[in-house]
């Protein structure tokens, strides 16, 4: 309501999140033709509730998409309101996860209060969700299986006071001139990401060494510590409950020295060689386009792999998939052939397992060849968890805050791509993009991301047999 320009623009991966509402709630409209949409947009609010006045007088249509309503300074776009055979209204809040959250009741819950004050008589009141359980035969997308609905309105009914009071609360802060000094915190996660966080935090001195970086920090020890006014590692009393691991992160930050706490030779004793490096980067649509996926399951388009081959030399070989078709098969048959049949592979996580599994499932025709794959699989990232902590890792594991102190001076700072959620936006864009030069450039910019990261997998097995 204030101070817009002081929010931070959602970048690539929030904006696709967006996006995947809008393709999911345009999708659902198809579910009840015959249906009105309100077309006006959040500046023609006026006209948006004429527009939705003359449709539900006029009593014609059977549903309407975008619907506004108005009461007492209160405003709500219903996502779809459907005319009941028996009388009466269902209010349908469309979502694209694939649960019910409570966030999404207290949504209903305010409009369904909202909408009964306008007088309008709502009955029924859902949450639509995509359904996991939905698989496409690759023919025509089946609306009344893809989707699922929770009924919500026995708990809507029951928040009527608390969600009425608590916009009342909300409009009397937003007529206060000025902004509540209150401190930044774990609500300013919940349930969504502030906008306004980096400004609000912008002066705030943070610990050097927070409870945060304890791993699995259980939420009622972190309110023991929080009453205790305890917020740096190092200021955790004696005898206060700490879990191994959490005990190995407490003595490297009072020490400042790295801790190897597990047998490494062992582990890395596990290795074949030639070893290889596997990296897989996937897409996950919402609604699904191939043949035998549900919704958000994980589409492989991209894998590197780097191999250590004789008298020390590396070699590297990928596969990116350009087409917009299926990427699965041509996937599978150049891994197949990159990987040999000897010499473990190693991976940073489970990921590349789980990926391979479901491949299993895709390409029978595949099977033996890709579960062999499977089993020759080496996770570094247990080897890591489980042997060495250094302080500097900051609490995490994962292979962009080991690397940079395990391997100093590699990181991913220089790509245009450097995670995986923005690579899987990125591939999806470029997919649709008519612009040869673009796409071309998009491919390389997710080439080099994904060889980064099995490169690092190269480097960082290097520091750990030397440590």
């Amino acid at each position: 309501m204030h101070a817009q320009d002081l929010a931070t623009d959602p970048g690539t991966s929030l904006q696709a999140i967006f996006d995947t509402g809008h393709e999911v709630g345009e999708l659902v409209c198809k579910r009840y033709p015959g249906g009105h949409f309100v077309a006006q947009n959040h500046l023609e609010i006026a006209e948006a509730l004429a527009e939705t006045r003359r449709v539900i007088e006029q009593g014609t249509a059977s549903s309407l998409f975008e619907a506004a309503f108005e009461y007492q300074g209160l405003l709500s776009r219903a996502d779809i309101l459907e005319k009941l055979t028996t009388g009466g209204w269902r209010l349908i809040e469309v979502k694209s996860a694939t649960s019910l959250k409570d966030v999404f009741v207290i949504d209903v819950a305010f409009q369904l209060s909202l909408l009964r004050q306008t007088g309008l008589d709502v009955r029924e009141a859902v949450v639509m969700t995509l359904d996991r359980s939905y698989v496409y035969d690759g023919k025509m997308l089946d609306l009344e299986k893809l989707f699922k609905l929770h009924d919500v309105l026995e708990q809507c009914e029951t928040l009527q006071d608390t969600v009425n009071g608590n916009a009342r609360e909300m409009q009397a802060l937003i007529a206060v001139e000025e902004p509540p000094n209150i401190q930044t915190g774990d609500h300013c996660f919940n349930p969504y990401d502030c906008p306004y966080y980096e400004h609000c935090s912008r002066d705030e001195v943070y610990p050097d060494h927070g409870i945060d970086e304890l791993p699995s920090l259980r939420g009622t020890r972190r309110a023991q510590l929080n009453e205790a006014g305890v917020e740096e590692i190092r200021n955790i009393p004696d005898g206060f409950p700490l879990t191994n691991l959490q005990r190995i992160v407490h003595q490297t930050v009072l020490t400042k020295e790295a801790v190897v706490h597990g047998d490494i030779s062992a582990m890395l004793r596990e290795l074949q060689p030639p070893i290889r490096y596997l990296d897989f980067e996937t897409f996950a649509p919402p609604i699904p386009r191939l043949v035998g996926t549900r919704p958000y399951d994980a589409i492989p388009f991209l894998f590197s792999l780097h191999v250590e081959r004789e008298l020390g030399t590396l070699g590297h070989t990928d596969y990116l998939h350009e087409q917009d078709d299926d990427p699965r098969p041509q996937i599978v048959e150049q891994l197949i052939e990159a990987v040999d049949d000897e010499g473990s592979i190693c991976t940073y996580s489970n990921y590349e397992r789980t990926v391979l599994n479901a491949l299993v499932n895709t390409l029978p025709e595949w099977a033996k060849e890709i579960q062999a794959i499977s089993s020759r699989l080496f996770d570094l990232h247990r080897v890591v968890k489980n042997s060495i902590y250094h302080p500097e890792f900051r609490g995490s594991f994962s292979i962009k805050s080991v690397l940079p102190v395990l391997v100093p001076g590699m990181g991913y700072d220089d790509l245009e791509v450097a995670d995986g959620q923005t690579a899987s936006v990125h591939y999806m864009q470029a997919l649709k993009n008519s612009d040869s030069r673009k796409r071309k450039q998009t491919f390389e910019n997710l080439r080099a991301y994904c060889e980064r990261d099995t490169l690092a997998m190269v480097r960082l097995l290097e520091a750990l047999k030397q440590l």
